[in-house]
């Protein structure tokens, strides 16, 4: 049977001789606890030492993991298996070279795939991966919880869970890699059918949505780079993403349709600032928002870049404040004929190693005319569909040249798939 429990009654302790005996009672007591805890101690400061925090990103520098310790008594004892103390989810920092491959955002999700495309990808030399979470259609490829995201009504039907985005950024992060999600901001021909406060409306007709073509040419609307519900909603994505734990946003897309005939953008608070000083404004107030542990990228076409074609920006797009500036360099966008100050290249598709040296100096040159402080590092695209593994490697020797040995870059194939063996 089950103990009663029998409430403690009054104190049996009212005599003289029974205070003395309680008395004797506590000091033995408390010598045998001071005693068994100054040989605790002692064992324990003889026989281990603080674990050593491993917190740091794979950029610092970490102390050799050798088979052998020896503590200050002198006595030797064995080190911990680094499997145990080896970082958990190390990360590789931004601030050095990121070299990343582009993969479709559905092969995030197979985590035995990914680990399998991480692990040759790492034997060349690669330490990121760059995806899409909201494309250039608008849709969105994950469940965001914001209100403008929800109301836009974008999201794709198979689209992750934050939670199941979460698992596939810790195996990254757990194979040394780091995770860029990559969103269109402005560039959206779904989103303004549904968030009228976010879109460029028409001119004459300010209630209706503007296409930047006939609609039977295939005319879209777009996101209103003035509207400030159009930066909440970019914005909301990218601190949601940053929040869950995402070190880097790639932008895209920043920028106004190539032509505004008849757009009206409406008389915002924002509507006073010219185009490149409003989309700089996004970038800031993006940037703010994500804090200091998520870099923000952004890319551009090459050639607005260099200068030229300019108009959608309202200046260089290079100077907007982003962390990191992705220009894309891939040579088969760079035209029939490339020109980079004196020089002339004609069919760039055909000579990678000159096509990206010209490009990526031209680039190299603008930055340079900015101030340090401002300055943003540079991580070019580069192309992998159809070329072989040498093409490959001279676009990268190409980038070295210009921008020094271990020079950071993103790999493109559109379909994700890479020899990277051939690359070693």
């Amino acid at each position: 049977m089950p103990k009663k429990i029998h409430r403690r009654g009054p104190s049996v302790f009212h005599k003289k001789q029974h205070r003395v005996l309680k008395a004797v009672v506590w000091v033995l007591v408390a010598a045998l606890v001071v005693s068994v805890g100054y040989f605790t101690a002692k064992y324990m400061m003889e026989n281990f030492k603080p674990q050593q925090d491993n917190s740091s990103s794979l950029s610092s520098p970490s102390s050799p993991s050798g088979g052998e310790t020896v503590p200050s008594g002198g006595a030797q004892t064995t080190a911990p298996d680094s499997a145990t103390t080896a970082p958990e989810n190390a990360e590789v920092s931004l601030d050095g070279t990121v070299r990343a491959f582009y993969l479709p955002v559905e092969r995030i999700g197979d985590t035995a795939a990914l680990e399998a495309a991480l692990e040759e990808a790492a034997q060349a030399g690669f330490n990121a991966v760059l995806f899409d979470l909201k494309d250039e259609n608008g849709t969105l490829h994950y469940r965001s919880s914001t209100a403008l995201a929800q109301q836009a009504q974008t999201t794709a039907e198979d689209a992750y869970t934050l939670a199941e985005l979460q698992d596939a950024l810790g195996v990254m992060k757990e194979h040394g890699f780091a995770a860029i999600p990559r969103l269109f901001a402005f560039k959206d021909p779904e989103a303004p059918f549904y968030l009228a406060s976010a879109k460029i409306t028409l001119e004459s007709l300010p209630g209706m949505t503007w296409l930047d073509n006939k609609k039977e040419k295939g005319g879209k609307p777009w996101l209103n780079p003035y509207a400030p519900d159009a930066h909440a909603y970019i914005i909301g994505l990218a601190e949601e993403l940053a929040g869950a734990g995402f070190p880097a946003i790639m932008l895209d897309g920043v920028q106004f349709p190539n032509q505004t005939s008849s757009a009206y953008y409406g008389t915002s608070e924002l509507t006073s600032l010219s185009k490149q000083e409003v989309l700089a404004k996004f970038v800031a107030d993006l940037t703010e928002a994500v804090g200091d542990g998520c870099r923000v990228m952004q890319t551009m076409p090459g050639l607005s870049a260099f200068g030229e074609g300019t108009e959608p920006f309202g200046g260089n797009p290079v100077t907007f404040g982003a962390a990191t500036v992705s220009p894309v360099l891939l040579p088969s966008t760079l035209g029939d004929t490339l020109r980079a100050g004196e020089e002339t290249l004609s069919d760039p598709a055909s000579s990678p190693y000159d096509a990206v040296r010209l490009a990526a100096g031209q680039v190299n040159l603008r930055l340079e005319l900015m101030n340090r402080d401002a300055r943003p590092s540079m991580m070019p695209w580069l192309q992998a569909d159809g070329y072989t593994a040498a093409q490959i490697r001279e676009e990268l020797r190409a980038l070295d040249d210009v921008l020094g040995d271990g020079a950071s870059c993103i790999l493109y194939s559109a379909d994700g798939e890479y020899d990277f063996a051939s690359l070693r």
